[in-house]
């Protein structure tokens, strides 16, 4: 992910539509209605998170792809883990509460499309165990217009993170 800016920020208008977008989307994870996130995500979605390589400094970082998905691969996703009967990693189901935050948006081409920087952090508390955990990371998400919504068109999940908690991720990002 380029942490370099594009051309201008959007307009407050924008900025609040966006900012509106990404509390929603993030609410309906949160309570697993995950059939309406999915009619969030366009046709075309290219959907990956990395986590880093540890390395020394002056090698730079380096980041492996944990999940690269598409339309269809999503779908699956979503249809499995919102059904405990082909899932055990998600039965019982995970709690998780979302945090998306300094968001920076610019425009993008075509007009009326937009690109949104976000941190984010989810905590995550899984079945029994007495303690939860966390994914931290950066986010860059493209959004496009359809009609009067946006739709993710494509989201980059940059972890903070060499090792996932359980060797698995689980949950949507």
């Amino acid at each position: 992910m380029n942490e370099e800016r594009g051309p201008a920020p959007a307009s407050d208008v924008a900025f609040l539509e966006v900012q509106r977008f990404l509390n929603r989307e993030a609410a309906l994870l949160d309570r697993r209605d995950y059939m309406a996130w999915f009619d969030l995500l366009t046709e075309d979605i290219n959907y990956v998170v990395t986590a880093r390589v540890s390395r020394p400094a002056e090698s730079g970082p380096v980041d492996y792809a944990i999940v690269d998905e598409d339309t269809d691969t999503l779908r699956l996703r979503v249809l499995q883990i919102g059904d405990p009967r082909l899932t055990r990693a998600e039965n019982p189901p995970t709690q998780t509460r979302r945090f998306v935050s300094n968001l920076e948006v610019e425009d993008a081409d075509p007009p009326d499309d937009y690109v949104a920087h976000t941190n984010l952090l989810v905590y995550r508390q899984r079945g029994t165990a007495p303690d939860g955990d966390f994914y931290a990371g950066r986010r860059r998400d493209v959004l496009r217009r359809d009609g009067a919504s946006l739709r993710i068109a494509d989201r980059l999940v940059r972890l903070d993170h060499n090792v996932l908690f359980d060797g698995s991720l689980s949950v949507i990002l």
